[in-house]
């Protein structure tokens, strides 16, 4: 694997989650106008969504991430100009809700992304995002 590319990719991805401790429009300049995104509860947003990517990232429904952790990172190359990083968050955020539950302030997911070079731009832009969140398993008790 190139390492250029592997810390160019990983650099973008973590470049990602900075904006977004900001805020959901802080990420626009990092997304290709085809890009599509894949939410829990099956969301599926892009430009041809109602609402589209543009209005869900300005919405002022956008809670910014406090803090993140990126694990497990893998950049897989798809050719010369593009590649897929997958990795495993640990993000929290701002409590959302008005109840005690603070496990919703936590988001622990499975993340993929597929970074393309844009020709016009002339950079690496996200074409595809995916979150798939699953629960901390327990520890196993292998004493027995």
């Amino acid at each position: 694997m190139d390492p250029l590319l592997y810390n160019a990719i990983l650099s973008l991805e973590d470049q990602t989650w900075k904006a977004l401790m900001d805020s959901g429009a802080a990420l626009l300049p990092f997304l290709s106008p085809d890009c599509i995104m894949l939410f829990p509860m099956g969301m599926k947003i892009s430009a041809k969504t109602r609402p589209n990517l543009e209005d869900v990232m300005k919405s002022e429904a956008f809670v910014p991430w406090r803090r993140y952790t990126m694990s497990d990172v893998q950049v897989t190359p798809l050719g010369p100009e593009s590649a897929l990083i997958s990795y495993r968050v640990m993000a929290t955020r701002q409590h959302i809700t008005h109840d005690d539950d603070t496990r919703q302030d936590e988001f622990r997911a499975l993340i993929s992304s597929t970074w393309r070079k844009d020709p016009e731009a002339g950079k690496f832009m996200m074409v595809f995002h995916q979150q798939t969140p699953y629960e901390e398993l327990p520890e196993l008790d292998d004493s027995e």
